[in-house]
């Protein structure tokens, strides 16, 4: 349960805005969440005190670079080779999952916490670790709760946190209060890195391009985008696969309709703000081709970013491809029915992006 590294506080306001709506198959865990959280929440509150003293100071030496694209595109594949270059930093999942905690306590906590984690992921066997990139928004629900991942707890209510990443009907307040939080975590990492360029991967960002340009106005994109077909049946299959994991709730919604609502919803968003994005900061990559020939790519990328490093890091590159070569991803059987169906509810995005219509 990834919200052990919230603090008290935080988890309070969620049993509660959620009016302790909790699932009795599930109180073990709730109670073994309420005891962690109790009993790291005095470390939090000390890394609070000491690190506090130095964020009015802080300042990135190099804005990040965002990764984009909803689940299931190739994010993470991308991410890790980005990450072969020594000169780049990422949030770790233990970073992520204890953002409170990860300056001055890391080796108090770490040796414990990766002991309940899988080898891999649920959703496609995907080699994880404590010290695995991981994704940042994460770290945003556990300091504040203002994120779309909340909604993995508390599904009911899933329609409230999503609000978190296109920002639709928010106040000024709470815009500025999750504006706050991504700083305060960025400028954490930025300090655990040693002031390395951060490259960083939040399908929820891909939803808040115009937020993340208000804070890192020089900040580099890449979105990175796939059958959006292929996508619906792969994130259904990851929801229905980590849904049940990480609920506290009885139940949770329609999964379909939830996929296909935030879906539209990101990319709607998303095709907004492209325009606000400085052309030189902006590379957008096909999944199928980067796949294909992932380090040509690469070097796109690297060259029309005006990114260092690119030779220092081709041979962890290389190696790295080569390790992956032979991941499977998934295959669907898609009827033309089912096409007509999410082209109903996609069809602006679909030829946008340039995949087929429905026959």
């Amino acid at each position: 349960m990834f919200t052990v590294g919230a603090n008290f506080e935080t988890w309070m306001k969620l049993l509660i805005e959620n009016k302790f709506n909790l699932s009795l198959k599930k109180l073990l865990q709730i109670f073994f969440v309420t005891f962690v959280v109790v009993f790291f929440t005095p470390l939090s509150i000390i890394e609070k005190i000491l690190f506090d003293r130095k964020v009015k100071n802080i300042k990135l030496k190099q804005d990040p670079l965002f990764i984009l694209g909803h689940w299931r595109q190739g994010t993470t594949f991308l991410q890790e080779i980005l990450l072969r270059n020594p000169n780049h930093g990422y949030i770790t999942m233990f970073e992520a999952v204890f953002p409170n905690h990860f300056l001055y306590f890391e080796n108090i906590i770490k040796s414990t916490f990766g002991l309940f984690l899988p080898e891999t992921r649920p959703q496609d066997d995907v080699k994880i670790g404590v010290d695995a990139p991981h994704e940042h928004d994460w770290a945003v629900a556990n300091i504040c709760s203002m994120s779309p991942y909340t909604g993995s707890y508390f599904p009911l209510n899933q329609d409230y946190y999503s609000r978190y990443a296109s920002l639709e009907g928010l106040t000024a307040k709470k815009i500025s209060k999750l504006k706050y939080t991504i700083e305060y975590v960025l400028k954490k990492l930025h300090v655990k890195k040693e002031g390395k360029m951060l490259i960083l991967k939040s399908p929820t960002d891909t939803a808040r391009v115009d937020l993340l340009l208000e804070l890192y106005p020089n900040a580099k994109f890449v979105h990175i985008y796939r059958d959006p077909y292929e996508v619906y049946y792969s994130t259904l299959k990851l929801y229905k696969k980590t849904m049940p994991i990480f609920t506290l709730q009885e139940n949770y919604p329609n999964l379909e309709n939830f996929v296909l609502k935030t879906y539209r919803e990101i990319y709607d968003k998303y095709y907004r703000d492209i325009e606000l994005i400085p052309s030189e900061n902006l590379v957008e990559i096909k999944y199928e081709n980067f796949i294909k020939d992932p380090l040509t790519y690469t070097k796109i990328i690297y060259q029309e970013l005006n990114l260092k490093g690119f030779e220092e890091a081709l041979p962890d590159i290389e190696e790295f491809i080569g390790q992956e070569k032979d991941y499977k991803k998934g295959q669907y059987n898609i009827s033309s029915e089912d096409k007509q169906r999410i082209y109903s509810h996609w069809s602006a995005i679909i030829d946008r992006m340039g995949y087929d219509k429905p026959e």
